[in-house]
């Protein structure tokens, strides 16, 4: 009796469902160009606040870090991201991210509809420093314009040159961008997978600060630390993939 019910279970095992599998991260190759920039009829809501867009890029970001009560996140190369300010949550801004929205012509979306708005934040940000759309396109979406700006940069006249993380040190006024949800975006696999980018906006000698939306549902400053050449530390919760320059007066 004993052998009938070892062999009947040793049948069900062997016919029960194989476990899931996680599905292999975008190939670029796979995907069709993305053609030009779309135009749009989005207006930014005031002048930028210098003459120099780099800086006024990241006086925009500064500020609203400011409006969303300065959330503070500590990122290390050997230990969990650490937050030591919380600041006000997106649940209690829904209108300024709404604002954000709009800046990818996405005019009814908020903050209470639970969609990433991180990529929203930052074409907000840039193209209310005066960009041009020609130079960067927003898109609600972080490995869409950076595969834009990429392309971008092999033609004259780009100002946001990508690089690898390993072979250029940030500076302020540059983004920092890195993949997520295992996505597999690199700069030589520009697949439009989950990604996430922070406007550079302080240097100092080993660490570098940084201000990206939707950062722990909050405009948050994030801090990553620097090794002796000032290049970005590996670091596993934000697998950094590129630092894109700016070249912006």
């Amino acid at each position: 009796m004993h052998r009938v019910v070892l062999l009947a279970f040793l049948i069900l095992a062997a016919c029960a469902a194989p476990p899931p599998t996680t599905p292999a991260p975008k190939q670029a190759k796979d995907l069709a160009p993305l053609g030009p920039c779309p135009p749009s009829s989005w207006k930014p809501e005031a002048p930028p606040p210098t003459a120099s867009a780099r800086i006024s890029m990241v006086l925009l970001a500064v500020g609203e870090w400011a409006r969303f009560g300065r959330q503070v996140t500590i990122y290390s190369a050997h230990a969990p991201p650490r937050t030591e300010q919380l600041g006000v949550k997106e649940r209690d801004a829904p209108e300024r991210i709404h604002d954000y929205w709009q800046s990818v012509d996405k005019p009814n979306r908020t903050g209470l509809d639970d969609i990433p708005w991180s990529a929203a934040f930052i074409s907000w940000d840039i193209a209310s420093a005066g960009v041009p759309r020609s130079l960067f396109c927003p898109s609600q979406t972080h490995t869409i314009y950076v595969e834009r700006l990429v392309e971008r940069a092999k033609k004259p006249g780009a100002v946001f040159i990508p690089h690898a993380p390993d072979g250029y040190a940030p500076k302020v006024g540059d983004l920092i961008c890195a993949s997520r949800e295992n996505s597999g975006t690199t700069l030589q696999n520009l697949n439009r997978g989950a990604g996430h980018c922070d406007i550079v906006v302080e240097v100092r000698p080993g660490e570098v600060d940084a201000i990206g939306g939707n950062v722990g549902d909050s405009v948050t400053r994030s801090v990553f630390p620097l090794d002796g050449g000032g290049f970005l530390s590996p670091i596993s919760a934000r697998p950094v993939f590129t630092v894109i320059e700016n070249r912006l007066p």
